[in-house]
């Protein structure tokens, strides 16, 4: 396993620790996409922004070892070139609420993201969309704590 180096600041100290994952800097910086970096078993941390030149060189040193860029060009060269882009069947989200998954909205635990999957709702984008009575209707879910959810949807 791969561990990256992150540095912990703690009033006037300075330390550095091993992390959970490495940047999505640090894998760019490398030349290394996120898709690569899972696929060979590298960890990612989302949360992390900053960046270190000895993960940056160890990520190289692994990409060498494994050879990753090379399965990468070749598939590249074998997948089949589309020539017309499929229709989509989603309904309209704003770009800024793409991707923000419903347990990165603060109070929303994984039961509580389950049962809104189960409701229907995938992405915060569709909880900011959502009515209150709606979510109220939901297991789990009182008028309160379907009132605080959309604000904190809304606010991310």
């Amino acid at each position: 396993m791969i561990d990256p180096i992150v540095t912990v600041r703690y009033q006037n100290l300075v330390s550095e620790r091993l992390g959970r994952g490495f940047s999505k800097r640090e894998l760019l910086a490398a030349g290394l996409t996120i898709r690569d970096a899972l696929w060979i078993g590298v960890p990612v941390d989302s949360k992390r922004k900053s960046m270190h030149d000895e993960n940056i060189e160890t990520l190289i040193e692994l990409m060498n070892e494994t050879g990753v860029e090379e399965e990468a060009n070749e598939t590249m060269e074998s997948a089949p070139v589309a020539t017309e882009a499929p229709a989509r069947k989603t309904a309209a989200v704003p770009k800024e609420d793409i991707g923000v998954a419903l347990e990165d909205i603060p109070g929303v635990g994984p039961k509580t993201a389950e049962r809104l999957r189960e409701a229907g709702y995938l992405c915060a984008g569709d909880i900011c969309k959502a009515d209150m009575e709606e979510l109220s209707q939901i297991k789990g879910i009182s008028k309160k704590s379907a009132e605080d959810i959309i604000d904190k949807a809304k606010g991310l």
